[in-house]
């Protein structure tokens, strides 16, 4: 703060013995004279830097076989602990979600984009918010938020909603937003108009000449105050807000997408047919560490690429930037959206990463399932198809001690009626006496739960056998023998084989 005093006060001594005689002329003259200064100062506080100070080199084609998106289904990746993927050489295609970056420019569908990094004093808030609020909020609520990150409005200027998001998914940044930017600026313009003995008149007094004698940062400062009285005047409502940013017309820019170099040995490009709040296409090629031009190759080391870092620069000052949540997230989180059933490729990449993962989430491939039962995509029917080939397998490994203990055998009678399948059920008669010499026949050590007193068999590699009595009452319940699957922290699956014993 006292190199911006100091800037300020030699620029005000330097010009007082030539100061105009005019007010309205003085004080043009020494915001000319102090401009400088005042970006250079001013712009620290600014929550997210213009795109063009961040983006990557383009270049239009490199040496490998041709990028087919729909090839690209089965490629397998990661994410490490801080939400950064760990991908292998190869072609990857990620479906994300797209949320303006400025709440005033337009956002017309088919844009062609080159990717910046997000970066601005707000930055790792917006990134964490893309990374990990999909889990638990819909994109209308992510991008309200960001919205008024990116204004640069304080946590108490957020509203009930907006806290709610704040101590839910960024409790950490709390004390980072116990001021807005707006106020901070505002007070250091004001230290400085102090010390210039009026000079340099105050910020409100100077409000109608920043965009004139700040360019580029008074603008955005204006855009900030314009966001803050929408804000009184709309409430915390995304709709309304929404409607201000035109999407009706298309880009009218032609030709392919170029790519950008990214790190030395990963490319990327976003390719989209819609706008803000729709989904697009992250497209990434990893070379060979090796050669740095072919793929695939066993030996090369992984690559990170901080997907929620990206942004999609426009390239244009009238258009939004871009930024991105991955619809598959960190810890295997699936983001549905009804967006989905439109777009078929992102449904079917889904599908494949769920699959792919070291422990199947069962729920959210169900949930995919039923979401895009109605599609005719073929990449989709593949993908479901081979999810239940996947079950049938996972069934048939949990049901192996019943059958090499005699409970069921090849002839026992499938009598499953759940929806989806995640449960394959038998019936055998005999009742709870029945269900005691069964689960006497099976190895192990009984052992009976401290919380609700059932018995359970378990085993070295995680599976339980759990003998359920029969239940009356308002809920009852057949007795049952129930094969439960190895437990994993964050799935939360009701693959089952069950043994009923009315």
């Amino acid at each position: 703060m006292n190199n911006f005093f100091l800037i300020v006060c030699i620029a005000l001594l330097s010009s007082c013995s030539q100061l105009p005689k005019s007010r309205d002329e003085t004080i043009e003259r020494v915001l000319q004279k102090v401009r400088p200064g005042l970006e250079k100062i001013l712009l620290q506080e600014s929550p997210l830097n213009h795109p063009e100070k961040s983006t990557y080199p383009l270049v239009q084609k490199f040496s490998g076989s041709p990028f087919v998106a729909r090839e690209t289904i089965r490629s397998l990746f990661t994410y490490d602990s801080k939400g950064h993927l760990v991908l292998s050489p190869g072609d990857y295609v990620f479906p994300v979600m797209a949320y303006c970056m400025n709440s005033s420019a337009s956002s017309p569908a088919g844009h062609i984009y080159s990717l910046s990094k997000l970066e601005g004093k707000r930055a790792k808030i917006i990134r964490e918010l893309n990374l990990l609020a999909p889990a638990k909020y819909f994109a209308d609520e992510i991008q309200m938020l960001s919205w008024s990150l990116q204004n640069g409005l304080s946590y108490e200027e957020l509203g009930k909603s907006g806290q709610e998001m704040v101590d839910s998914v960024l409790p950490h940044y709390k004390s980072e937003l116990k001021e807005s930017v707006l106020t901070q600026i505002e007070r250091k313009w004001n230290q400085a108009s102090d010390l210039s003995a009026g000079m340099l008149p105050s910020f409100n007094e100077s409000a109608e000449n920043l965009e004139d004698e700040l360019g580029e940062l008074g603008k955005r400062i204006r855009e900030m105050r314009e966001f803050r009285e929408r804000l009184r005047e709309f409430g915390y409502d995304y709709v309304q807000l929404s409607e201000l940013i035109d999407t009706a017309a298309r880009s009218e820019v032609r030709g392919g997408t170029a790519w950008s170099k990214i790190s030395h040995n990963v490319y990327g490009r976003f390719i989209t047919e819609g706008s803000f709040g729709e989904i697009g296409y992250l497209q990434v090629r990893v070379l060979s560490t090796n050669s740095g031009r072919e793929i695939n190759s066993a030996d090369d080391k992984q690559e990170v690429l901080d997907l929620v870092s990206l942004l999609a620069n426009p390239n244009s000052n009238d258009i939004q930037p871009l930024s991105f949540s991955p619809l598959y997230g960190i810890a295997g989180t699936v983001t549905l959206t009804p967006a989905l059933s439109r777009h078929p490729l992102a449904g079917a990449l889904l599908l494949a990463a769920v699959l792919s993962a070291k422990y199947i989430d069962w729920d959210a491939f169900f949930d995919l399932q039923d979401l895009l039962q109605d599609t005719n995509d073929r990449d989709v029917k593949k993908e479901i198809d081979r999810g239940m080939q996947a079950l049938s397998k996972e069934h048939d490994k949990l049901e192996k001690p019943l059958k090499e203990a005699g409970i069921i055998s090849g002839k026992s009678k499938n009598t499953s009626d759940k929806k989806n399948g995640e449960v394959r059920e038998y019936t055998k008669d005999g009742g709870e006496e029945q269900l005691q010499k069964d689960f006497d026949k099976l190895p192990g050590k009984s052992i009976k739960s401290k919380t609700d007193g059932v018995e359970y068999k378990a085993y070295p590699d995680g599976t339980r056998i759990v003998k359920a009595p029969k239940k009356t009452g308002e809920k009852p319940r057949d007795a049952t023998l129930e094969v439960q699957p190895i437990s994993h922290s964050g799935i939360d699956s009701d693959i089952r084989i069950k043994v009923r014993y009315p």
